[in-house]
């Protein structure tokens, strides 16, 4: 639109058009009157119309955070270059909660400090944190994320995470006690994403782990870990996992190039997960499944970290 004899139209983004109408009263205005000059100098005119978009600009930046969720992400996801990241990952997507006006922007922050926090609850010796305050605070902020967004699935399933993470950290009762709750978060999340690994690997782990008595499975559980690897070929905490049940099911052989796969991964979908666990778990495990028998633990098998 041309708003003729008006004023300048500023496209650009996150600034909306003006009427810049002020203009006729500006001190270029002023200069016209006193040389009697009728066209203004282009130049000059420039200067004006780009002193008039830093002002706008300068007004609509005070609703714009500086730090942004990729500068976030891309701080957690280097945890593995200095633990520290994980804390400085969380003060700025706090800034960005605290600065943003934008719902969505605000959910994603919620639900990414809420990953990071279950990250953190498993390096306590790292971290320096308590790992039960850690899950907690995660709990926290899934809530939060949901409360600004009811249907959104990651804030279900990361609450689902950090609530079984404490629940083991607790004990095996507590555990259990905490199943229908992990089971209705976690439901929610498949319900909204059938087709996310991250929820696919969550139920695989869960019929992994659970007594055969109370519906554990190794047969459903690599129905769902092969899912989540035929969305992710590379989505080695799945590989880790599947590898385990394997071990326990007497199948080495298949096992083996599986751990080998692992150790060797060339493109991991999530490095630092990688180097800090899913690379270490399979270099352990392949050592276990090449030791002498009478070396061998059951012990080697667990999940955890």
């Amino acid at each position: 639109m041309h708003l003729k004899n008006r004023g300048v139209d500023i496209i650009s983004d996150g600034i909306q058009r003006a009427d810049i109408r002020f203009i006729a009263n500006s001190p270029i205005a002023f200069l016209d009157k006193k040389r009697g000059n009728k066209d203004l100098n282009k130049q000059t005119k420039t200067i004006v119309v780009f002193t008039v978009l830093i002002i706008f600009t300068v007004l609509f930046a005070g609703n714009v955070c500086a730090i942004t969720l990729y500068d976030a992400e891309k701080v957690f996801n280097n945890y593995d270059k200095n633990i520290a990241n994980l804390k400085k990952s969380i003060d700025m997507l706090n800034q960005i909660i605290k600065e943003n006006r934008d719902s969505n922007i605000i959910y994603d922050a919620c639900w990414i400090k809420s990953r990071v926090y279950a990250t953190m609850g498993d390096y306590p010796t790292l971290t320096g944190t308590d790992a039960l305050k850690d899950y907690e605070a995660g709990k926290i902020s899934a809530e939060k994320a949901l409360k600004i967004k009811s249907d959104g699935e990651k804030g279900y399933f990361w609450y689902a995470v950090n609530l079984g993470k404490a629940g083991q950290l607790k004990g095996v009762l507590n555990a259990l006690f905490m199943l229908p709750e992990f089971e209705n978060y976690m439901g929610k999340a498949y319900k909204l994403n059938p087709y996310d690994p991250w929820v696919l690997v969550a139920y695989g782990a869960l019929y992994y782990e659970l007594p055969w008595i109370v519906g554990g499975s190794n047969s459903k559980a690599l129905y769902y870990l092969r899912r989540a690897l035929a969305v992710d070929p590379h989505f080695t905490v799945a590989m880790v996992l599947m590898a385990k049940i394997y071990i326990k099911e007497g199948m080495n052989d298949k096992a083996r190039p599986l751990l080998e796969k692992i150790i060797n991964c060339n493109m991991p979908s999530s490095r630092a997960d990688w180097l800090m666990s899913d690379k270490p778990a399979a270099q352990k495990l392949l050592n276990y499944i090449n030791a002498p028998f009478q070396l061998k633990r059951k012990k080697d098998l667990t999940i955890s970290k």
